[in-house]
């Protein structure tokens, strides 16, 4: 039921969401999750585990503490920062969500954001996306390939 082609951030996330589903929704008819029924609150349930699941709240808040964010001074940077130094698999957008949700930042100062751009700023180009790396790929699919 879950799509492997996904990312790993919104693949483990629907793996979060869809376990919900299955502990505490096993009584009701059987539904499909889609953009028609996100309000829900069976819905909003699921998201709120996923998310929970993947990152709790509390750890959120204790590393937002230990770096000295209080009400109104979350920057973009400290959110990259955070996902980079927690290697969480929670959305920017869940991250954004939790940060505006505890009036970390000022209001708009995360809205818009191309974070994964920001990330490769401050932390430089991912494995996947160099090039000797992309060439290694290549080389093994071609190498499949021949063996088929």
């Amino acid at each position: 039921m879950l799509d492997k082609r996904l990312p790993d951030d919104p693949l483990i996330f629907t793996m979060g969401h869809e376990l919900k589903h299955f502990l505490t929704d096993k009584e009701l008819a059987l539904t499909y999750c889609h953009t028609k029924n996100v309000n829900e609150p069976i819905e909003i349930g699921a998201e709120i585990f996923a998310a929970e699941l993947i990152f709790p709240e509390a750890d959120f808040i204790a590393w937002m503490e230990q770096h000295g964010i209080g009400e109104g001074n979350c920057t973009p940077e400290l959110i990259a920062r955070l996902k980079h130094e927690t290697k969480t698999t929670l959305s920017y957008q869940g991250l954004v969500k939790r940060a505006n949700f505890h009036q970390l930042a000022a209001p708009g100062v995360l809205d818009g954001i191309q974070f994964a751009k920001l990330e490769e700023k401050l932390f430089g180009t991912p494995i996947y996306k160099q090039d000797w790396f992309k060439a290694r790929r290549a080389r093994k699919k071609a190498s499949n390939r021949i063996k088929t």
